[in-house]
């Protein structure tokens, strides 16, 4: 959230009402605090400014500072503490614990990966606590108990349980040395050793004699200083960190066995997890020759017959990962390619397919030759496939499980048709299909045989059908049978009716409202999408802001338009990507989306 420059709104002195207000809403949130570290916290003896502030992603935050040192932030309601506080108060919040090679990652704004926290123990319910989802949490580095980044939990610790500690597990919003941590004195990281564990190191891990847990301490936090100094495009090298008995921290080998050793290394991939790199396999097993062969694997079976085009991200995570073999994990990073981007490219040299890019960065697969010799000639490999791991979030394709509601047209009776519509049980209000609507019509006309003999389409009007069907300054003894429908059509109000499934169907007055895309011009050459009506068809806004921010790499946020209704706004022109994402994945027709024909035109 801070990770980029904001800009400050206002700045006022903070009144003693908004001050017991805000003690009320810190002792609500955080129930376990006492009242002495309230008062010491927020002193009514020193003055208190409220900061308004602008995010770079238009967010407004609100920021409490004494002494001009930032002590909370508030966003969405929700007040989070600041490093400078936590420092103080190192046990305010739920803490996790991490490398200090990962404070790279999470100063850039990564989330905190499940992988890489350090449990004091073997994964139970018992280590993890109990807490929910959007618990506010602290994030510190081993060796020392003061904090480095403040965010919010991803999931509750019975999932993170369930989930054997993969996936995303700490949303990140504030870091030391991010620009809320500049808005105040710019404190350095201060050294608190851990109280709890005060065991000896081995001199051999160190290389330096015996050695106490302070001298760890020092001995990391002078490596974190050593590598924030440096320039941030320069790669980190792995830091070997020490283990004490306590730590009972496990790594899994291909085989699925658990071993243990003295001394762990920390990698610096960007799902920040720790991982031990196989390198007992074969040498057609290696990573390079297993990324190949998933990828001819995935043309000659699940991909044969996919819908192109179809993005590359897309392609990867839904045709080759499934193909990868049982207890392997498919890993671009560790082949020589380094990036999937690289490797299809390699594999469009060799003519297998042809690669699109759609917009700036995001990429699709236009052509598959599936008549290739070389494809043709493939094995497929008889190794046993994992089975889909679909438990976090992340690996989920946008609209996995979404059910499209089914939109039914209806017709309410009103008051000019409800003396007809009476003799058949309905009331004033009550929602007909155009079908009922005309059996209706038919049933009457037939049971009082006003079909004309010498004309069968036509039919004569009596009292109530002219009452109900001809206009006022209209005469008509006889109107065709097929005006019948469309004249009382017109009398009744338009309405629709929504069903989604394991639901009951909900009728809405007025025409259905499609989704509107629209382009809108913000600064002097800035442009904008915007998305609205996605909540009237029950599509997760969050979920879907996040498929789109992955898919174009670009900024995605949900802003209000009034109490009810939300809209999703995009950077650039998205059009071509949305539709496409809403058409695909959200199973949405065409006739509810309005605004394609906005998309960029091919130059």
């Amino acid at each position: 959230m801070f990770h980029k420059e904001f800009r400050v709104k206002s700045q006022t002195v903070m009144r003693g009402s908004d001050r017991k207000k805000l003690r009320a809403d810190i002792k609500q949130q955080y129930a376990g605090i006492s009242e002495e570290q309230l008062a010491e916290i927020i002193s009514t003896k020193e003055e208190m400014l409220t900061s308004k502030l602008e995010t770079h992603s238009h967010e407004t935050v609100i920021v409490y500072s004494i002494q001009k040192i930032p002590i909370f932030f508030q966003t969405e309601k929700i007040v989070y503490p600041t490093v400078y506080l936590l420092w103080k108060f190192p046990d305010f919040v739920l803490t996790f614990t991490t490398w200090p090679e990962v404070f790279k990652k999470l100063e850039g704004g990564a989330a905190l990966m499940l992988p890489g926290v350090i449990l004091p123990g073997e994964c139970s319910a018992n280590v993890l606590g109990d807490f929910s989802r959007d618990c506010c949490c602290a994030v510190r580095l081993r060796g020392n108990r003061a904090p480095v980044a403040v965010g919010k939990t991803a999931v509750s610790s019975t999932e993170m349980f369930h989930l054997g500690m993969k996936g995303k597990g700490v949303i990140v919003l504030h870091t030391y040395q991010d620009f809320l941590w500049k808005f105040g004195d710019k404190s350095e990281l201060p050294l608190l050793a851990e109280e709890a564990q005060c065991l000896t190191v081995p001199s051999e891990t160190l290389g330096f004699g015996e050695a106490s847990l302070v001298d760890n301490v020092s001995f990391l936090t002078d490596h974190l200083q050593c590598s924030l100094a440096t320039d941030k495009s320069a790669d980190l090298e792995t830091l070997p960190v020490p283990r004490t008995e306590t730590d009972n921290f496990f790594l899994k080998t291909s085989e699925g066995e658990k071993v243990e050793d003295d001394c762990l290394v920390a990698d610096l991939s960007p799902c920040v997890a720790m991982e031990q790199e196989d390198n007992s396999l074969p040498p057609m097993e290696m990573p390079d020759d297993l990324l190949y062969k998933c990828f001819m694997y995935a043309l000659k079976t699940n991909a044969k017959r996919v819908k192109l085009p179809i993005l590359t991200s897309t392609f990867f995570r839904n045709h080759m990962v499934p193909c990868c073999p049982k207890g392997r994990n498919l890993d671009v990073k560790k082949s020589s390619y380094k990036k999937l981007s690289k490797f299809l490219a390699a594999m469009q040299e060799q003519g297998f397919i042809k690669v699109e890019e759609q917009t700036k960065g995001v990429e699709s697969i236009a052509v598959i030759d599936h008549e290739h010799d070389e494809l043709r000639s493939f094995r497929i490999p008889s190794w046993p496939l994992s089975e889909p791991e679909l438990s976090s979030t992340e690996q989920q394709t946008p609209g996995s499980n979404y059910s499209p509601p089914e939109i039914t047209d209806m017709l309410l009776v009103t008051a000019d048709v409800l003396p007809f519509m009476k003799l058949y049980g309905k009331e004033k209000g009550s929602a007909m299909l155009s079908s009922e609507v005309k059996q209706c019509l038919t049933e009457y006309v037939k049971a009082n045989d006003l079909q004309d003999p010498a004309n069968k389409r036509m039919v004569r009007m009596d009292m109530l059908l002219t009452q109900t069907l001809v206009h006022k300054n209209e005469y008509a003894e006889v109107l065709p049978f097929a005006d019948l429908l469309p004249r009382c059509e017109e009398k009744m109000k338009p309405a629709y009716r929504l069903s989604f499934p394991g639901k009951e169907p909900e009728i809405k007055k007025g025409q259905v409202q499609p989704v509107i895309l629209d382009i809108s011009q913000r600064g002097a050459n800035k442009k904008v999408t915007t998305i609205d009506n996605l909540d009237l068809y029950g599509i997760d806004l969050t979920e879907f802001a996040s498929a789109v921010q992955k898919g174009v790499a670009c900024s995605a946020t949900i802003d209000k338009i009034n109490k009810d209704d939300k809209r999703v706004t995009v950077q650039g022109n998205q059009i071509k990507f949305i539709g496409q994402l809403l058409k695909e994945n959200y199973h949405m027709p065409q006739k509810y989306i309005k605004g394609l024909e906005k998309a960029p035109k091919k130059k």
